[in-house]
Order: structure tokens, then C-alpha cells, then sequence
């Protein structure tokens, strides 16, 4: 992976599945612009390529097959990219553009490929979003993407730790989790 320069206003979001990161992250997002900061001073929310298709209600990722996957991530369009639960994920280069533009990058990115993350991007900020395991199973579940057996595979998967800058613990309302996240970012980035 190549270095990401201005890696200090990236925002890596990580998480386990279930604890609803893109739900933080969409009621994060509409909080900052319905605030001051509008659509100028937000973070830009990069949006995933992911091989899988798309899902009404989930993340509004861009799907692709397997072999467009390659294809991109072997042109250097894909500046991140990971393999995770049978999926290829990735961040294409223009995602991360606005950070040479003195803007905030956000990044739904992967506690296991992390170090990856952190070795090309040293300054970033790491945010982990969490919630008790019951509370992770009950939502897999219901998001019914996978079986049972995938669901408690994914449960217990085994990936280092964080060690995050800010942990969201999201356990009930969303909003209340948005707010606890822009509270810390208003402290990381005083400029805004």
C-alpha cells in the first residue's frame, strides 16, 4: 500500500459487525450538516467498493464483482483495499482526495487490516464503534445477510485489538452516539 499524505485528518471507523457503524456514521453525517459545518466543512464520507451487491437500507457501498475488484486494485485505483468474511473492500483514490484539500476523511475501515491502514497512514485517527455481544448476534441476525453458523463465525473472529483514539460504545439510540462522536471530533479538529 502506498503512504496517504495528511493522514492526520483521516478517520478510520472500525468496528465489529453488528455494532452499526454505518448507522452512527449516517446519523453522525446528518448531524454535522444540519449544524454549521454544512457541506463545505464535513468530513468526506468515502464511499467502499465492495463485492457484494446492493443492499436497500445498508451501506450505499459501490458493488462490483470479484474480477472488476482485481481489475481496479491491480490499476492503483483502489488506495485501500482488504479481504474480509468471503468480500473484497476498498477505497478508491479519489476518496482520500479531500484530504489534500484540508479536509477530514472518514474511512469504514476493518479492525483486522488496521496495521495495514496505519502503516501507510500514521496520523490517522482510529474510532471504534462497539456493543455487547448479545446485542451484536441479535442485529446479525436480523440484518439476515448470512446463516447462523456465519453469524457466530463472525462473532467469534479473533482480530487485535484497536487500540483506538475514541471508542462509541452504540448500544441503543443512534443519535445519542452521533453526538458522542462529534463531541470528540469538535476536540480533535478545533479549527472547524
Amino acid at each position: 500500500m502506498q503512504p496517504i499524505a495528511h493522514s492526520e485528518r483521516l478517520l478510520a471507523v472500525v468496528g465489529p459487525s453488528g455494532a452499526g457503524k454505518d448507522s452512527v456514521l449516517n446519523a453522525w453525517r446528518a448531524l454535522l450538516l444540519s449544524s454549521a459545518y454544512g457541506e463545505a466543512m464535513a468530513p468526506h464520507h468515502a464511499r467502499r467498493v465492495i463485492t457484494r451487491a446492493a443492499d436497500p437500507g445498508g451501506e450505499a457501498h459501490e458493488p462490483v464483482d470479484e474480477a472488476t475488484f482485481i481489475a481496479l486494485r491491480n490499476a492503483g485505483e483502489l488506495v485501500l483495499h482488504w479481504q474480509a468474511h468471503g468480500l473484497f473492500y476498498g477505497v478508491r483514490s479519489r476518496d482520500l482526495q479531500p484530504l489534500q484539500q484540508g479536509r477530514w476523511v472518514v474511512v469504514n475501515a476493518s479492525r483486522a487490516h488496521l496495521p495495514a491502514l496505519l502503516a501507510a497512514a500514521p496520523a490517522a485517527r482510529v474510532v471504534e464503534i462497539t456493543a455487547p455481544a448479545p446485542l451484536l448476534a441479535q442485529r446479525l441476525a436480523h440484518r439476515a445477510r448470512e446463516d447462523a453458523a456465519a453469524v457466530q463465525a463472525r462473532l467469534a473472529r479473533l482480530v487485535p485489538p484497536s487500540n483506538a483514539d475514541f471508542v462509541v460504545h452504540n448500544t441503543g439510540d443512534v443519535r445519542a452516539a452521533a453526538q458522542r462522536l462529534q463531541a470528540w471530533w469538535r476536540c480533535v479538529s478545533p479549527a472547524r
